[in-house]
């Protein structure tokens, strides 16, 4: 079957490029006086033909009529011609300046600045589903493109049309027979630039989401670094790699193939104006209707005249480039966004009864996770939750905390509906320890400190004493001051997890959520952990998601979650006896039978 060819969207297009001009609204002063300077540029650069023209004349008339030349007046104006290049140069170059000036330090910085808020506002399953790479290559090779637009569109393009425009009421003046062989080539040099430029669309498009992939197995390399090397798949990872850059590369290729052939072809219509100006020029001047003067100025303004004509097919060829990326930006922050309102309900005086009603929810619509799950959790109570693998103990966390909304159902604290609440309001009420481990890059007074904004050094070493984690910090080169690297390998894995369950002790929140939280502990820290959490769980209502089921034998409740459904709930030591899931798990992990 025959391919269908894309056809290339212009009114598409154009939207992405007004998109692009609103959005420099912030900085449109900036860009008026670049326009402003520009137009000085223009006049600069127009007046030095006009006295070139006036110093042929001379010089023609002193050969050839015998006329005296004016030496001072001949002085006059090459001092003149030489003050014109030089205010011509300098217009361009602060032209330039402010143009990068406003478009690096505002405009790209605003962009970023938007997607970055962005992020905060996604739903957590956008963030999931999205690899890391994918989004840091739209925040920096993409915006910097667009960045790039910005240039092309004000620095390029305008200023071309402002030259052209300016330009052509002065060849007319001088002479309206040679400024209409100038122009007549202008329509054809426009259409095949438009043409070619359209052509070029569908490679850039496809090249800039190839880069996305590019960085997101870039992303993933590092991350994964020490798996790859384990493993032995460095060949493997590098050859995707290759595969990756290889289609990135013949996109770009194709894009930059057909988008480059655009000023070569106008620089030959260009050249085409030439001869026919060179020839009518030259008729004009045999038969006296013009002096050589003239013809000089009117050689140069053509080459004035087509100058910006050639920049203006650039700008056009390489706008496809920055309209690909645009449309990628533009996408990430048109994306769906989390439900977000005031809260109506009020959630001020926390104790931490938690009800689950008739809950069912499901990551795909056509793969039932939760169904019909009803819990009551009273003030104070430590909840375990264990079961197999996918089984929908981490999700019962994610819908507690609002990073995913039930389908059905509702979930209450202390009564209230918490739909009826904002994200942040709900949040506020947890201390939350991953299985993930997360630390910053910074001292580890600042990872610990991060728990809770304005915390003291005392209140961090506090915290790190109820953690049983004082004893290592101090042991650190710098103690509390001691930077953790950005993959923070200068400390263990163990190690991290107790600096992420410090955190949360020091967050001192209502409710807390351990998930999976001393699975990098040896035995013995193990131990530790659990006699200071009967101490900070008192009073407080906390959710433990364990596999280590030593670690929940203290537990008030224990539930069992298969499926999305709890089918067993009770003490260790009744569900123990009751000889049900619960009980081939401990048998397991304490026997090696399954």
């Amino acid at each position: 079957m025959k391919k269908q060819r894309k056809h290339y969207d212009l009114m598409g297009a154009v939207r992405v490029i007004f998109r692009i001009v609103r959005d420099t609204k912030p900085i449109a002063h900036w860009l008026c006086l670049a326009v402003v300077i520009c137009l000085l540029s223009v006049f600069a650069s127009i007046a030095a033909p006009e006295l070139l023209g006036l110093l042929t004349d001379s010089i023609y008339d002193r050969i050839t009529l015998g006329t005296e030349l004016d030496l001072s007046l001949f002085a006059r104006r090459i001092v003149l011609l030489a003050i014109v290049y030089v205010s011509s140069s300098l217009f361009s170059a602060v032209t330039t300046y402010v143009m990068n000036w406003s478009v690096s330090s505002h405009f790209t910085c605003r962009l970023r600045v938007r997607m970055s808020e962005k992020i905060r506002r996604v739903p957590v399953k956008t963030v999931d589903s999205t690899p890391n790479g994918e989004i840091i290559s739209r925040m920096t090779s993409d915006v910097s493109i667009m960045g790039g637009t910005v240039h092309d569109i004000f620095g390029v393009l305008i200023n071309g049309v402002i030259r052209l425009a300016v330009i052509s009421v002065v060849i007319f003046t001088e002479d309206a027979r040679m400024a209409l062989a100038v122009v007549t080539f202008v329509p054809l040099s426009l259409i095949l630039s438009a043409l070619l430029a359209s052509r070029s669309e569908k490679h850039f498009d496809e090249s800039r989401k190839e880069a996305g992939r590019v960085y997101a197995l870039a992303e993933e390399n590092l991350t994964g670094f020490d798996t790859v090397r384990a493993f032995g798949l460095e060949e493997r990872q590098n050859t995707r790699y290759r595969e990756i850059i290889g289609k990135y590369s013949e996109h770009a290729r194709r894009g930059y193939l057909v988008s480059g052939t655009v000023q070569p072809v106008v620089a030959f219509i260009n050249n085409l104006a030439y001869i026919v100006i060179c020839v009518l020029g030259g008729y004009l001047s045999i038969r006296g209707a013009i002096s050589p003067g003239a013809l000089v100025s009117f050689v140069m303004y053509t080459k004035l005249f087509s100058s910006p004509l050639e920049s203006i097919a650039g700008g056009m060829s390489m706008m496809q480039s920055a309209i690909a990326s645009a449309k990628r930006v533009y996408e990430y922050l048109d994306g769906e966004e989390m439900d977000e309102y005031e809260s109506v309900g009020s959630c001020d005086d926390v104790r931490g009864d938690v009800v689950f009603e008739d809950v069912c929810f499901s990551y795909t619509p056509d793969k039932p996770l939760i169904e019909n799950l009803s819990l009551r959790i009273k003030c104070g109570q430590k909840v375990a939750i264990v079961g197999p693998t996918g089984g929908g103990k981490t999700t019962i966390v994610n819908l507690l905390m609002r990073f995913y909304d039930p389908t059905s159902g509702k979930i209450l604290i202390d009564g209230v509906d918490i739909s009826t609440l904002t994200r942040a309001d709900v949040r506020e009420r947890f201390g939350m320890v991953l299985q993930d481990t997360k630390l910053f890059t910074g001292t580890v007074y600042d990872n610990i400190a991060y728990g809770k904004e304005g915390a003291s050094y005392e209140e961090v070493m506090a915290a790190a004493k109820e953690a049983h984690i004082d004893s290592f910090i101090e042991a650190l080169p710098d103690g509390y001051d001691t930077v953790i690297n950005e993959d923070s390998t200068n400390i263990s894995g163990g190690q991290k997890q107790l600096l992420t369950i410090a955190r949360a002790y020091l967050s001192n929140r209502p409710i807390l959520i351990l998930d999976e939280a001393t699975s990098n502990v040896d035995t013995r820290t193990e131990l530790l952990i659990q006699e200071t959490m009967d101490e900070l769980m008192e009073g407080r209502t906390a959710f433990v998601i364990a596999h280590r089921l030593s670690t929940i034998e203290n537990a008030d409740i224990i539930l069992v979650v298969d499926n999305g459904h709890v089918v067993e709930r009770g003490t260790h030591a009744e569900l123990i006896s009751a000889g049900g899931l619960y009980a081939k798990m401990h048998k397991s992990q304490y026997s090696g039978v399954i």
